[in-house]
């Protein structure tokens, strides 16, 4: 009998930013009040005792040690936690990361009244430890939960804080008396203590209002983030990324320029046959297979797939990413494109399939042409003419890649397996242009 096994549900890609950034900031938390610590130890462990600073006639060295053992443990676990939160295999699920705060607030707080309690036991007088400057560190743990981004945790922490405060000053008040002084007010009467509680709770609630304001910031900055992902991969499945990513670094703007490219044509031969013989699923997926192909040897050599044509495709190299010898570029990714094809056939990715290549280089036009309302990113000229007809003339010539002389001129070494074609005819052009072939 097979069991049932639980998988963890996959996390979205709001709830993977959103738990990355919790974790830094209760990392950014941890470490603050590790610094924090590290200086009361100083202060309590070093410095108070050596230099004789007086804290009590006779408990002052034990008031010392006691809050520097305090301080010390402390910083300790706040290095411990942030080790851990660092360790991103040892971060729990978002559930019990955010039951964990609430664990985390308690051991804070609580340690902190239990070493008020302890060190007040070395006074005459055990309640004047509520008014020391140790007892701030309750109003630290309530504004740091801010960074938690959590309002319940910190409604939690402050009220937490104010409760153990105020049932720790009813333990330690000593008995009233008839005369009352300034120091016989503290010692024995509960009002400034509830007021310092009020005062908790309140700060509580302010923490909790400021963690909610800074969540909300954060959830707004992963949405819009997230949106612009979204934008940036569906666009990018419509042009190429290397287009997006123009688009974007120039605002949405890119404006019409002169650029040296090489235009790379690929048409598929007997695609028609193919195409009328099988079904639309199968004609998609075998256009996706070879695409997928055509597309990664082109992208690999530095070159954009600027269409899809359905039977072929357009490639273009030097725009709108600038390359060194955008004509061998585009020689290499044709050659490359050759090879690949041959082993996809062999492997069985795609149905047997032949292709035929034009390379023309020289000047074009690149930039957004359209409307305000539609624009399309687009490259002309008298070049992109001439690739398309150079790639026609292979059926012709009995060939699979033809590139022009001007290809060839600008290749650092004329290939083993050039072969002068001699001058040809492109329809619509013309002057005649010298044609070698590749393969």
């Amino acid at each position: 009998m097979f069991k049932h096994r639980y998988h963890p549900p996959t996390l979205t890609y709001f709830q993977q930013e959103f738990e990355q950034e919790s974790v830094l900031r209760e990392r950014q938390r941890a470490s603050v009040l590790a610094i924090l610590f590290a200086f009361g130890f100083v202060l309590y462990g070093v410095t108070i005792p050596f230099a004789n600073v007086p804290i009590g006639e006779v408990t002052g060295h034990h008031i010392s040690i006691q809050l520097a053992t305090y301080m010390g443990g402390m910083l300790i676990y706040e290095i411990m936690v942030w080790q851990t939160l660092g360790m991103r295999r040892l971060w729990p699920r978002p559930a019990a990361a955010y039951f964990a705060k609430f664990g985390n607030a308690t051991v804070e707080i609580t340690v902190l009244t239990t070493a008020i309690y302890l060190v007040s036991k070395s006074l005459d007088h055990p309640i004047l430890m509520l008014l020391s400057p140790i007892a701030y560190l309750y109003f630290i743990f309530i504004t740091l939960s801010t960074l938690r981004l959590s309002s319940t945790v910190s409604l939690w922490t402050g009220g937490l804080a104010g409760l153990e405060f105020y049932g720790l000053s009813l333990y330690l008040l000593e008995p009233g008396s008839d005369q009352v002084t300034e120091l016989s007010f503290y010692l024995t009467e509960t009002f400034p203590y509830a007021l310092k509680t009020i005062i908790m709770i309140l700060t509580g609630a302010g923490a909790a209002y400021v963690a909610r304001q800074i969540r909300k910031t954060i959830q707004l900055s992963i949405e819009r983030m997230e949106t612009g992902e979204q934008i940036r991969t569906l666009f990018g499945q419509q042009v190429s990324p290397e287009v997006v990513e123009a688009i974007l670094a120039q605002k949405g703007g890119l404006e019409a320029s002169h650029r040296k490219v090489a235009i790379l044509f690929l048409d598929i031969r007997n695609f028609t046959n193919f195409a009328d013989t099988h079904t639309p699923d199968e004609v998609i997926t075998y256009q996706s297979a070879f695409f997928d192909v055509v597309a990664t040897v082109i992208r690999h050599n530095g070159g954009i797939v600027n269409q899809f044509l359905g039977d072929g495709c357009m490639a273009t190299f030097g725009a709108p990413l600038a390359v060194n010898n955008p004509a061998e570029r585009a020689v290499e990714a044709g050659l490359a494109i050759l090879d690949a094809i041959v082993e996809a056939n062999q492997n069985g990715i795609i149905p047997q399939t032949s292709v035929g290549i034009g390379i023309q280089t020289g000047d074009a036009v690149v930039g957004n042409i359209g409307t305000e309302n539609r624009q399309q990113y687009n490259i002309t000229g008298t070049v992109v003419i001439q690739a398309s007809r150079i790639e026609q003339l292979n059926k012709e010539c009995n060939s699979q890649l033809l590139v022009s002389q001007e290809v060839i001129d600008d290749l650092p070494a004329c290939p083993d397996s050039a072969l002068c074609v001699g001058a040809k005819h492109l329809k619509g052009i013309s002057k005649d242009i010298m044609l070698w072939q590749l393969a």
